[in-house]
């Protein structure tokens, strides 16, 4: 019983680029801004959404208009009301309202920030329009919410268990990006986070807080095609996965450095990718997808049938066991690969990594920044073939910049 919705943010005003506040203040789009609107259509084509809602505010309602939307206005999706501090640049907040701002970076989410919202009501609102949507929506509908960044933000931090977690494991929303979640009274599931390649916004150049680092999905295999469990057993890409690879490499660059898992189906899935930039392929044993033990090689009915205490333990009690009794566990893969990115990213500080793994290694990952334990593994999807998913450390902790873009549309 669930719906699929669709998260747009609008595309950048001119307060944006001004880095000014605007909460629930009307500003325009930007020449940048209308472009990236006008980007989505193109975007959202393949997609027939049967409700379509939008913010009330002027840079939602344009952005819809332009890019080929006719949504209904919703006001309970408005940006943050931050009163007073509407117009003002983050330098003029600091300087006239220190007290607020000492308060929230105490941790006291009831700031009435410019003597607006605090982030507690700010909360519930959106949770509120959050579930109205679940419960008033036909089960199945395709559902697309024009919004803002901190909305959808607050939207997801909530179902995703990140609301009070400080810093955040993952990355402003970016404007125009589009988010994907499946959505039901239970259940919250995040398939794409944070896409904006069609509106050219990058990940964002090396700053104060590093570079960004890429992990790519290999192409298909002949193992995912007949639905096995292909941990460290190794096997051949298919003919489109031979194929995937170098198509990736027409619409993704600016990797300088290429690390890959050992096994051949990364392994060729870079050097396909890599042919067309002159780069070579060093390996990186950390980057190895998860060890499924006595699971490897079997499909998923099979394993039910071999092992139903264990696969009944894992599935549909949340209990993290080593996969097939002698494996790895889903917090160990994680873990493990956090380690060897780290020691590539210090080992590599001027380049911009590419790193070839593995859907289950990626998905641990991401899970481990985000927080979420086995017991919740639901909340995520496992990335696509030839997938891209960016990571950086801000302050030396991991930061989900986007998850599971697809590597062919």
């Amino acid at each position: 019983m669930s719906i699929e919705i669709t998260f747009v943010r609008h595309g950048e005003t001119v307060a944006n680029a001004s880095s000014i506040w605007q909460g629930q203040g009307d500003a325009a789009l930007s020449e940048i801004g209308r472009k990236q609107a006008a980007s989505l259509k193109v975007r959202l084509e393949a997609k027939h959404f049967d409700v379509v809602l939008s913010s009330d505010l002027r840079r939602t309602m344009e952005t819809s208009e332009l890019a080929g939307l006719e949504p209904v206005a919703d006001s309970s999706w408005r940006e943050m009301d931050i009163g007073d501090w509407e117009g003002l640049t983050r330098t003029e907040v600091q300087a006239q309202f220190p007290d607020e701002i000492n308060r929230l970076r105490s941790g006291d989410r009831d700031v009435a920030m410019g003597g607006g919202e605090s982030w507690v009501e700010f909360g519930r609102r959106i949770d509120g329009a959050l579930q109205r949507l679940v419960s008033e929506t036909p089960t199945g509908s395709r559902v697309l919410v024009m919004a803002h960044g901190g909305v959808i933000h607050v939207a997801l931090s909530a179902r995703l268990g990140f609301r009070d977690k400080r810093p955040w494991p993952i990355s402003r929303i970016l404007n125009a990006a589009v988010t994907e979640v499946v959505a039901g009274e239970d259940e919250f599931h995040l398939q794409v986070l944070n896409d904006a390649r069609h509106a050219s916004v990058v990940t964002g150049d090396e700053d104060e807080q590093g570079m960004p680092i890429a992990l790519i999905r290999h192409g298909e295999t002949q193992a995912n095609v007949e639905g096995r469990w292909h941990g460290r057993t190794d096997g051949p890409l298919t003919e489109h996965g031979l194929r995937q690879g170098a198509e990736l490499a027409t619409r993704f660059n600016g990797i300088t450095r290429i690390f890959s898992s050992p096994l051949e189906r990364t392994r060729r899935t870079a050097a396909a990718f890599a042919e067309p930039f002159d780069l070579t392929v060093d390996l990186a044993e950390g980057l190895i997808e998860i060890d499924f033990g006595a699971w490897e090689g079997l499909t998923t009915t099979e394993i039910g049938k071999r092992f139903p205490t264990e696969w009944h333990r894992v599935f549909r009690d949340g209990v993290d066991l080593p996969r097939g009794e002698t494996g790895e566990t889903f917090a160990e893969a994680g873990k493990r690969m956090e380690s060897q990115i780290r020691k590539l990213a210090e080992q590599n500080p001027t380049h911009r990594l590419g790193l070839f793994t593995h859907g289950g290694a990626i998905w641990a990952l991401a899970s481990r920044v985000m927080g979420i334990e086995w017991a919740g593994w639901r909340k995520m999807s496992i990335p696509g073939n030839t997938s891209v998913t960016h990571i950086r450390f801000e302050g030396g902790a991991p930061v989900l910049l986007n998850y599971n873009l697809s590597g062919s549309r």
